[in-house]
């Protein structure tokens, strides 16, 4: 009984007391079409098939975005003006991530086989190394290297130096692990600095599910709260174990009318801008989330 009281004071104080962190949104469009310096959106043909359109993209550190147009990455600037893209090639790009003046790809051919390209942030490509059959989706760990997220807390680290490519594993947060289990129905996260742990479905109990959407340049953890209408919004827990709600709300971007038969990642930038990117059949729009306080 005295157990029940103390969770439930806690959970009081938590509900009382959180912290909101507002943000101001802007939008920033993008033309759609054939062109070059367009990115190609097209309805289905038949009502059993998928459409077409972008579900990867990127921000660099001075906001420039990034687009995955099928087979190329283009480049726009912060107000959606194109710059510049990469070459087609007979590679097909899976992810691709931006980080320090430098464009990091995972590709394949037909026959199955994966490499890892890297591009200079002008879509210049810069070399190409054959990897391990893993077509994971390129992340960036706490400690700021490029690698695939294996699981939860298992980071395999890319390390180029000239023709050899070094791989090792490491962890993918430095002071934080992720006990999600959805056998156990477990989505906890343990702080090791003090070994606190926090349940995300005690701290957001009306979300129905959770994503981790990346973190910024504090460790600060970013998560997609899903709410029962498919639409999702952002909590943010500090890497000092403090809960935060904000008042980002994200609509799910096939509300607009296209399915591509899988989601879109929102972006979490160093700064803590919080960036969707919503396909439409007549724009692409980049809606940025700046937090103001």
């Amino acid at each position: 009984m005295k157990r029940f009281f103390a969770l439930f004071f806690v959970l009081l104080e938590m509900t009382i007391f959180a912290e909101t962190w507002n943000y101001e949104m802007q939008k920033i469009t993008i033309p759609t079409g054939k062109p070059e310096d367009e990115i190609l959106v097209e309805k289905a043909a038949k009502e059993d098939m998928l459409d077409v359109g972008p579900t990867e993209f990127q921000i660099d550190e001075e906001e420039n975005i990034y687009i995955l147009d099928r087979r190329k990455i283009k480049k726009f600037d912060e107000n959606g003006n194109y710059l510049n893209s990469t070459s087609e090639t007979d590679l097909v790009i899976y992810s691709f991530v931006v980080h320090n003046n430098m464009i990091w790809a995972i590709c394949g051919d037909h026959l199955n086989q994966v490499f890892l390209r890297r591009f200079s942030d002008e879509c210049e490509l810069i070399d190409t190394h054959q990897i391990e059959n893993r077509k994971s989706s390129l992340e960036i760990n706490q400690s700021g290297n490029v690698g695939l997220r294996l699981s939860y807390d298992s980071f395999l680290e890319f390390s180029p130096d000239n023709d050899k490519l070094e791989m090792k594993e490491t962890k993918f947060l430095k002071d934080v692990i992720f006990d999600f289990s959805a056998y156990q129905n477990k989505q906890d996260i343990i702080f090791l600095k003090n070994n606190e742990r926090l349940d995300l479905k005690v701290l957001w109990p009306n979300a129905v599910g959770f994503h981790f959407s990346g973190l910024d340049a504090e460790g600060n953890l970013y998560f997609e709260l899903f709410t029962a209408e498919h639409d999702s919004e952002i909590g943010i827990i500090s890497n000092e174990a403090n809960v935060y709600e904000t008042n980002i709300k994200l609509p799910n971007f096939n509300k607009f009318g296209l399915d591509f038969g899988k989601g879109i990642d929102y972006f979490i930038s160093t700064d803590g801008d919080v960036y969707q990117m919503i396909p439409m059949t007549d724009k692409i729009e980049i809606r940025k989330w700046k937090r103001m306080d």
